[in-house]
């Protein structure tokens, strides 16, 4: 088994920082996260890590 961290969905980012799934829909079209890959579908996904260092560069993360 990898140790590797899992890519997630936008909704399952939403579940794990506790905001709408609406809102990292937002914040990805606002250019406040960029997604770690693209599927061939073209849906995004994202490493949490990632996701909560670009939040803190923003200020948005909230303390969990």
């Amino acid at each position: 088994m990898s140790n590797k961290e899992p890519l997630l969905t936008s909704a399952q980012v939403a579940r794990e920082l506790g905001v709408a799934a609406g809102t990292v829909a937002r914040w990805v079209r606002a250019g406040w996260l960029t997604a770690t890959s693209t599927t061939a579908g073209g849906q995004s996904r994202f490493l949490l890590s990632e996701v909560k260092e670009q939040l803190k560069a923003r200020h948005l993360e909230r303390d969990t």
